[in-house]
């Protein structure tokens, strides 16, 4: 366990009037956060912060040594743990070396916001100062790739962020007190420029690395010098990301500028002026009034509102009084916006005409693809596992919703030389073309399109080695090489008999969508592949309803006799037993992990349970009249065809 305070800045009500305390009363205060490994006795360690009172900013559960494989029960009291242990905007992190998960304290309801990060980098666009602890408290944290994490929504939104000095901040930067460093980023903050500015200028004028001005700005908002920027980015980000509109004063309490009794005492103030619901910014102004904001962060309040909450129309009663802009700088610099508004060919030819020189992220739920452009040639791409020129296939190919944002002259660590594209927009464009249409002729060739189930023939191996010395061609005519080979082997472990074609593409993240769909048909055309066309789940639903009706008769006990007697008079101690399972109530079941770990067809699981299902009949012969058996049997035979 380890104990770390990022920053000495104490939080200060950005609406006091008091005088103003020394500097050095600004560095007294500290945000709070631990890291825990994920061990036997961490729930007892848990339990002890919670009877001691502690109340945290972060708590890291350090998930090297085990990934993310914990069970449901765990994850909801982890979820009870944060809920006591976390103030507002608190964070839960589980990190490991590829990933990240987050509960977040920063729902207005009270509840906790769940969010899922493919590399532990990105949660620091949220919490910048977590980034030096969890460097120096979880081992393999690399402090040099903090910035490789910060391409996706949530940083377009930091960037463009525009802080603005409450009361305290206005007196603290004229008075010129704070230490060096901090006193660098306060007097860059003027109430205009974007985080992304004040970043690139502290850094051009002080050689101030870009992180450690991000803490800094965190330290600021965490001493109510600057009114909230990163408490903004995930409640932006989720609503963004689901569509989902948000009225300001919800807005104000997921950020923290006001609690949930003020916006109540405003709501009751703005009714008792005669204001209804649909006058927004009224509310606004009346929060302005009490003290709690200014007008400038009112109208980037709004901007936000605007943009990501898609309040779309303006009307110029809106906010009486004060004139307002949409950030130039965010939308000259930054595109925003939803694949379905344009396709993903019209994205890539925009950014093409316009000549735009930075990096295209887009997002769609665990999938992430990241383009570098230069004077709109798409350079390096990486999705996930895919690079270059695969990358980009895939995305053109296959994607149709998503989040998209392109940051000028934005750039990114991710890259290397395996992420370079040597080939055209247009050839990319051509080639993502006649990919879809194969894709779309194999589909249209099965039975069940993208829902057909494929099986391994139950010599595979032997088969596919003896194709060794064969030339193999794709239907495109692309000759296979042999680590293709070795891929389609690897490939092939998926055909499990109950998957369907969708989720075999799912799983299997080495390969484009139309690579491994142009295989699979290469298979089937080899004989080596089947497609399922009978269904182990439906003689298991029979098997199970005569199980159950012959409970009813014979009762549990002898019911649970006759099944485990027949199938061991089937199956004995084979592996062919140990797929079948019945419990303590006599219910049936198979275990299709065990299956899948075996390799085992689904045709021969089908074999060995109707084979327990005719020596179950017979036993249930012996014990009761046969033409109740049988009667039973063609009841419920019929009632499932």
């Amino acid at each position: 366990m380890a104990d770390f305070s990022p920053s000495d800045l104490p939080r200060v009500s950005p609406g006091a009037s008091n005088e103003r305390e020394s500097t050095e009363s600004y560095l007294n205060s500290s945000l709070s956060f631990l890291t825990f490994s994920y061990r036997e006795n961490l729930y007892s360690q848990l339990d002890k912060l919670v009877e001691q009172g502690k109340s945290l900013d972060g708590l890291i559960i350090d998930l090297m040594q085990t990934g993310f494989s914990l069970p449901l029960d765990a994850l909801v009291k982890f979820s009870m743990y944060a809920k006591k242990l976390l103030n507002p905007q608190g964070v839960l992190l589980f990190v490991k070396g590829d990933g990240a998960i987050t509960l977040t304290k920063d729902d207005p309801a009270g509840g906790l916001t769940f969010n899922i990060y493919d590399s532990p980098f990105g949660i620091f666009t949220r919490y910048p100062l977590l980034a030096d602890y969890a460097c120096a408290t979880v081992s393999g944290i690399d402090r040099r790739r903090l910035k490789g994490g910060g391409s996706t929504l949530a940083n377009h939104i930091l960037s463009t962020s525009i802080p603005v000095l409450t009361s305290d901040g206005k007196q603290i930067k004229g008075d010129f007190t704070l230490p060096a460093p901090q006193n660098w980023v306060m007097q860059m903050v003027e109430d205009y420029a974007s985080v992304e500015s004040i970043v690139r200028n502290v850094e051009s004028h002080h050689q101030l690395p870009s992180d450690e001005a991000l803490r800094i700005l965190q330290e600021l908002e965490a001493a109510r010098l600057i009114f909230p920027v990163f408490s903004r980015i995930q409640f932006l980000s989720n609503c963004y990301h689901n569509r989902k509109p948000f009225r300001l004063g919800r807005y104000m309490v997921a950020c923290g500028i006001v609690t949930e009794a003020q916006l109540r005492e405003l709501l009751e103030r703005q009714q008792e002026e005669g204001w209804g619901k649909s006058q927004r910014t009224f509310l606004g102004l009346l929060a302005v009034r009490a003290g709690y904001i200014n007008t400038r962060e009112l109208e980037v309040l709004l901007d936000d509102q605007y943009l990501y909450g898609g309040y779309h129309r303006r009307t110029e009663d809106e906010l009486p009084g004060v004139s307002r802009t949409v950030n130039i700088e965010t939308m000259r610099d930054s595109m925003i916006g939803s694949l379905g508004a344009i396709d993903t060919a019209g994205l890539l030819q925009s950014l093409a005409t316009a000549k735009k020189t930075g990096l295209l992220t887009v997002e769609d739920r665990d999938k992430i693809l990241i383009v570098a452009f230069v004077d709109g040639k798409p350079t390096h791409a990486k999705m996930n596992k895919l690079l270059g020129y695969h990358a980009m296939v895939e995305f053109l190919t296959t994607w149709g919703e998503g989040i998209f944002v392109f940051r000028d002259k934005g750039v990114s660590q991710e890259f290397d030389d395996t992420c370079r594209i040597t080939q055209t927009l247009e050839r990319l464009l051509l080639d993502s073309a006649l990919c879809q249409d194969q894709v779309s002729q194999i589909f249209a060739s099965l039975p069940q399109g993208r829902d057909s189930i494929l099986e391994r023939v139950w010599n595979f191996e032997m088969l596919w080695q003896q194709l060794a010395g064969t030339p193999l061609r794709l239907m495109d005519e692309t000759v296979l090489s042999n680590d293709e080979r070795f891929m389609i082997a690897d490939l092939a472990a998926q055909i499990d008999g109950l998957s369907t074609l969708d989720e075999v593409i799912k799983a299997f993240d080495n390969w484009p969508t139309h690579k491994i769909v142009k295989a699979l048909f290469m298979l089937v055309e080899l004989k080596l592949a089947n497609i399922q066309q009978a269904s182990l789940f439906r003689p298991l639903t029979v098997l199970q309803k005569i199980g159950s009706e012959m409970q009813e008769l014979i009762g549990r006990e002898d019911n649970k006799a006759l099944l485990h007697s027949s199938l061991h008079y089937v199956h004995g101690d084979s592996p062919a037993k140990a797929r079948f399972h019945i419990d303590h109530e006599g219910r049936i079941s198979v275990n299709l992990s065990q299956m899948k770990r075996a390799g085992v067809p689904v045709s021969a699981v089908l074999l060995e349970l109707r084979r327990w299902m005719e020596a179950y009949l017979a036993y249930c012969r012996r014990q009761i009249d046969a033409k109740v058996v049988d009667e039973i049997v063609s009841r419920v035979i019929s009632t499932s065809t």
